[in-house]
């Protein structure tokens, strides 16, 4: 699953690790690592792929030789601007990385920016998904409270009515 969507699992998973079911630290290297798999096979499917992608899924997706020469001159330029765009706006990714490697940016250039940017944005998420866990933990405290008040409250109307029937 993290293979492909890895910033959506990294808030499930903080939550489960709030909830002790998953530990923090396996959870994290896997999410870290699938996520650069998705990276990976995106990159290979531009790279590898070349034209027939573009002539096949970019007219699907808008993608024409003029958008190209801007993305090659986008990536060229601004390397590290433009990985970080693709990865962290929903929509861009994989059009993203498919381009990334259509163009041929160096692998290891890639795959460094992709590695570092995951691997904040994995501790971003999945701090948000352990803050959603321990928020859950409180509110199911007090939900737990007021179903025990609320089933209290409904035991004594009813043994009231009961009780009145019954002297009827």
């Amino acid at each position: 699953l993290a293979i492909i969507e890895g910033p959506i699992l990294a808030i499930i998973a903080g939550f489960l690790v709030t909830l002790k079911i998953f530990n923090v630290f396996i959870v994290f290297i896997v999410i870290v690592a699938g996520d650069i798999i998705g990276d990976g096979v995106m990159y290979a499917i531009g790279r590898f792929g070349g034209k027939p992608v573009i002539t096949k899924i970019g007219r699907f997706l808008g993608i024409t030789e003029q958008k190209l020469i801007d993305a090659n001159t986008f990536f060229t330029e601004k390397h590290t601007k433009a990985v970080v765009l693709t990865k962290l706006v929903h929509g861009l990714g994989f059009i993203g990385l498919i381009t990334a490697g259509l163009l041929k940016v160096p692998y290891r250039k890639f795959f460094l920016t992709c590695f570092a940017i995951s691997f904040v944005q994995s501790i971003v998420l999945m701090i948000v998904g352990v803050l959603f866990g321990h928020a859950y933990v409180l509110i199911d405290k007090y939900l737990g409270y007021y179903a025990l008040i609320a089933s209290a409250a409904v035991v004594i109307v009813a043994g009231f009515f009961i009780i009145r029937k019954v002297r009827n």
